[in-house]
């Protein structure tokens, strides 16, 4: 049976699903673009800004993570022209040599053996470290972020586990830079967005909002905020994070990464020669990441997976009031880059996706597959229910502290003496106060969230996060350590799941 065209797909029924899952996963506006064979199509649905503002097709995104795949193609084409040089490097050059006053991480093995690929690949050791967006000084410099590794925990051996890290690609940035004396905007532009007429495609929001008319584009970004009864979209503010340059900042349309999504399959342009970006690097094996699978692989800024048999290369982004899903199936000539205005749009483009590979590659039905596949979904919004649905306190208490005393032990100071700035040697702060009788802070952080400490026994509490708009985050134990001239010298927190039980801690400011 013939493939059916791009135009088809984008149908009635597709229309339907979209507007089913929109509403579902709670995002205001998507838009979407397929690429197959020399021929692109695109759509868009719902509202780019609320109440009335409707979506189109060059919109423009926060586009996240999705922007991996463009610095691990500017350093491939970086190590091509270092060759031509007197100081050659390669994917498996240590970072040390290239950064050594900057590039130093808590143990010297790993400073002197971790490699640009490793850091692309998600494979360092260095733990995920994602509590920082909340804490970290927003301003840091590229070369200031890339200095606080030495700061920041490592989890696993040396390429032994995938753990994915968004400061890996900010050091591969920052050595980029300093290597080729260009930023890394600059070459992108140069390199790869002008070449492939990617004229709407930005390095940062600041930049896209400098533009009158792109600034019109940009959409706004919501989250939604359950209630009792219903609930409601909050408009999320515009992310700011000077350091994540090649690690998520670009701001693009679908129509613009639909260019990229080509080139990707057919490599006749930019990328003629850089055929090793999507080879697998490591191997991982979450069981709810969609396509299902026994394993899953990850490769330079793209995770490399199968569907019923076909080599799928993916990557999605998010954050808050964004997410993004670009891929493409490179037998098949088909490509796809999907963008909505809400966290939860990339599980809305994961169902879409799905449904267009089933059209496209006509295979017969798989009762298995499909069970795996709801699996997968089910899971899914398992989590973003437990998301939009705060636990109760009881629940919080019985899950984080099983075996409390009966009756709870009193704290050893009065509450007061509990508040105050904490400091974190990666430029990392908590500023506590006392609120209704329980500690409370708001972060200044990229992703800035609200903290509440709540007592529960001695000095150990349950931490609640949830951002500026009402929307839940996560729970976790938090233990503070007394001295002996009774001051609460330090706080610990169990923010980082690759630790284990191992707490992050910050000490008072003196």
């Amino acid at each position: 049976m013939a493939q059916p065209s791009g135009e088809s797909l984008l149908n009635a029924e597709f229309d339907a699903l979209v507007e089913e899952q929109l509403e579902l996963w709670k995002v205001p506006g998507l838009t979407i673009a397929i690429v197959q064979g020399s021929k692109t199509y695109s759509k868009a649905y719902g509202f780019a800004e609320l109440p009335d503002k409707k979506m189109t097709t060059d919109a423009l995104f926060s586009t996240c993570s999705t922007t991996k795949a463009f610095t691990a193609a500017a350093t491939s084409m970086a190590i091509q022209d270092s060759k031509a040089t007197a100081s050659p490097f390669d994917w498996d050059t240590p970072m040390s040599t290239l950064i050594s006053d900057d590039f130093v991480l808590p143990d010297d093995y790993y400073t002197k053996n971790v490699t640009i690929e490793d850091l692309l690949s998600h494979r360092s050791g260095m733990a995920p470290n994602m509590w920082v967006l909340a804490c970290t000084e927003k301003d840091l410099t590229l070369r200031e972020t890339v200095r606080s590794l030495r700061n920041l925990p490592l989890s696993e051996p040396l390429r032994t586990k995938y753990q994915y890290n968004n400061h890996g690609y900010i050091a591969v940035t920052y050595a980029l830079e300093k290597l080729t004396g260009e930023p890394l905007a600059k070459m992108l532009k140069r390199r790869i967005w002008e070449p492939l007429g990617m004229k709407e495609t930005y390095f940062s929001i600041q930049e896209a909002k400098a533009n009158p008319d792109s600034a019109q584009k940009f959409v706004q970004g919501y989250g939604w905020h359950q209630t009792d009864e219903c609930g409601s979209y909050n408009p999320e503010p515009v992310m700011s994070w000077d350091a994540s340059t090649g690690a998520g900042s670009m701001v693009s349309n679908v129509l613009d990464y639909s260019h990229w999504i080509r080139e990707q399959i057919h490599k006749t342009g930019p990328l003629k020669g850089h055929d090793s970006l999507t080879r697998p690097r490591i191997l991982h094996f979450e069981s709810g990441d969609i396509p299902p699978g026994p394993w899953h692989a990850y490769a330079l800024g793209w995770f490399c997976d199968h569907y019923r048999d076909q080599p799928l290369y993916t990557h999605p982004g998010g954050w808050p009031g964004f997410g993004s899903l670009m891929g493409f199936l490179p037998n098949k000539d088909f490509g796809f880059a999907v963008m909505g205005n809400a966290t939860s749009a990339n599980i809305v483009a994961e169902r879409l996706i799905v449904h267009l590979f089933d059209k496209i590659l006509d295979l017969p039905n798989d009762p298995r597959y499909n069970k795996e596949l709801a699996a997968c979904f089910a899971k899914q919004r398992e989590e973003w229910d437990r998301m939009v649905t705060p636990p109760s306190l009881d629940d919080m208490r019985a899950e984080l502290y099983p075996s409390l005393p009966d009756p709870p032990l009193p704290l050893s100071l009065p509450m007061e003496k509990y508040a105050g700035t904490y400091t974190h040697k990666a430029s990392c702060s908590v500023s506590l106060t006392v609120w209704e009788g329980r500690l409370t802070a708001d972060s200044s952080g990229p992703n800035p969230l609200c903290l509440e400490l709540i007592h529960v026994s001695g000095e150990f509490f349950i931490g609640k996060l949830w951002n500026k708009r009402g929307i839940y985050f996560k729970k976790f134990p938090v233990e503070f350590s007394v001295d002996s001239t009774g001051t609460a010298h330090k706080v610990g927190m169990l923010l980082e799941p690759a630790l284990g039980e191992e707490k992050i801690w910050f000490e008072r400011k003196k």
